[in-house]
This record gives structure tokens, sequence and C-alpha cells, in this order.
């Protein structure tokens, strides 16, 4: 009886869908070029297991349990395993995939997910250094052509063609989940890459002296008394715009800029009775300005003079 079972298992597993199915797994990987790749199966009760560290052949030798849990309902997912060469851009339709091959974003790997819906691996000239500006390159992208910006990350997991898409929202008109095909395996450096890398570390860079500005920021406004002292104290009655300015009064006499200021009275309370982002933008940096004026003249010759301090 083992040796029938076994017989009849081998069977099914040689028949067309299997290795169909094996064919699309085998092109994926190769495309993707990864030494190595982290495997996730997402099952039908939202558990995520993850292998990691699997060269193509040994996912290849899990098809068949992968097919078996796919077949319970289970997502078959894949991923690089650490920083590579790859973003990928989930959530395209075909124009999107057009215009990125005719504007030098040309995909090595393009894997349909459910019908017209598409993810697109762009395989770089060489690694981005850190986690971060690889997570801008997925942002760019997501960006530029229309992506889900919210699997915009370093290590998002992409589908595994050769299995169905479980998902309940993406089910053919007849019922069935749709199977996720491979439809563009190139497996090449798209032509733009140099350009794509020069513009994600330039943003990286301006990332990284915008966290060292604010950092310089928190520590000028905690040297001097808290906004919140002024919220709470008595001699305003309640009137957060009136120990806004009195605030900014004092912060400006301190030496604290126009951005220090407004950045520290949009941080200390709710803004949103002055209406949306921009508008609580608008009054806090409208605030500091009129405070720092207050206590400045300008001299004949264009210099600026200090010409008043605010103490507690």
């Amino acid at each position: 009886m083992q040796s029938y079972d076994r017989e009849r298992r081998n069977d099914k597993l040689s028949r067309p869908g299997f290795q169909s199915a094996r064919v699309e797994v085998r092109s994926q990987l190769a495309a993707m070029g990864c030494p190595r790749f982290e495997l996730g199966v997402l099952s039908d009760r939202d558990r995520m297991s993850l292998e990691q560290s699997l060269s193509a052949a040994e996912i290849e030798a899990r098809l068949a349990a992968l097919r078996r849990a796919n077949a319970h309902g289970a997502h078959i997912f894949v991923r690089p395993q650490d920083l590579w060469r790859l973003t990928l851009v989930d959530d395209l339709d075909c124009r999107a995939l057009n215009r990125m091959k005719r504007e030098g974003f040309a995909p090595a790997a393009v894997v349909e997910t459910s019908p017209e819906n598409f993810q697109a691996w762009l395989k770089h000239g060489q690694s981005f250094p850190d986690r971060e500006a690889a997570t801008i390159a997925a942002r760019v992208m997501a960006e530029r052509f229309g992506g889900d910006r919210s699997s915009a990350a370093w290590r998002h997991f992409g589908r595994l063609a050769g299995f169905t898409n479980q998902k309940p929202n993406r089910r053919l008109s007849n019922g069935l989940p749709p199977f996720v095909r491979l439809r563009e395996g190139s497996g090449r450096v798209f032509p733009k890459h140099a350009e794509l890398r020069a513009e994600v570390l330039h943003l990286a860079e301006e990332l990284r002296r915008a966290r060292q500005a604010q950092a310089r920021v928190s520590l000028r406004v905690d040297k001097v008394a808290g906004l919140a002292e002024f919220h709470r104290a008595c001699r305003y009655q309640g009137d957060l715009h009136r120990a806004d300015m009195a605030w900014a009064l004092y912060a400006a006499s301190q030496g604290l800029g126009v951005l220090e200021i407004a950045a520290a009275i949009r941080a200390a309370r709710d803004l949103s009775k002055k209406g949306g982002a921009q508008r609580q933008r608008a009054y806090a940096e409208r605030t500091a300005r009129k405070a720092i004026f207050s206590l400045v003249t300008i001299r004949p010759d264009g210099s600026v003079e200090r010409i008043g301090s605010v103490t507690l």
C-alpha cells in the first residue's frame, strides 16, 4: 500500500500542472537572480511561516508542499534575502508597465498576480548601501509609476508565480482564484539604474541632513522654558493663542528661529481647529515671525538689532 501511494503521488506530481508551476518558479527566481531568498507562506488564518536563506533549488524542492498549502488557501510569497539589487513595485497596470519600459525602467521580472494586475521587480546595477536608501528607491518608483505606496519598502514580499492568488477580492468570475503568472523574466538591469541610484542617494543624504537639523532644533528648544508652562499659566486664562504668542516672544528672545519656534508650536497642542496641515503650519510660522520681528529693529544700513527680551 505504501509503495502504491508513493507511485500515485509521483504520478500526480508529474502532471503538466505541476511541471508548469515548476517552470514558473524556476524562471522567476532565475530572473530575480538572488543568491539567497526568503520564502513566506501566509495561511488562511493569517499566520506567516517564514523560511530564510534559501537557494532557488531549495525553494523548488519545496514545490509539492507549497502547492498543497496553496490549495488549502495559503498565499506563497518570495523576496531577496537581505539587501539585494532588486526593488519591488506593486499593483501596476498595463499602462504603467509600458511607461516604465519607455522611460528606461524595464523590469527584470513581471508577475501578473491577477488579471491585468502586476508586480515588477527592478534590478539595479548594484545594491544600495543601506535599508533606508533601498526603501527610498521603492517609494520613488511607486510614486512615479502609480504603484502601491504601502508596499514600497526595502524588503516587501512579492508573489511567487505558479501558485494561485487566494485573495477573496481577486476571484475570477467563475469563483476560482487566479493563477499568478510570470509574464516577463529578462533578468536584466534596467537602463536608467545609474540615474535612479544618484537620485536615491541624494534624497537619502537630504533626509539625513534634515534629521540632524531637527535634532539640533529639539536640543535648542529643550533649553528654553516649555510651551506647556505658558499654556497652563493663569495669566492667559486658557487663551492658547495668547500663550503661543507669549512663548514665541520668549523663545525668540532666547535666540530661536522661525522654524524652531513654529515646530514647537505645532508639536505642543492640537491645531486642527485652525484647519488642515497647511493652515496649521501657516499659523505656527506666522506666530513665530511676528514674535521675532517684535524683538528686532532694522538699522539704516540694513543690519538687525535686537531691542528687547522676554523673561518668565
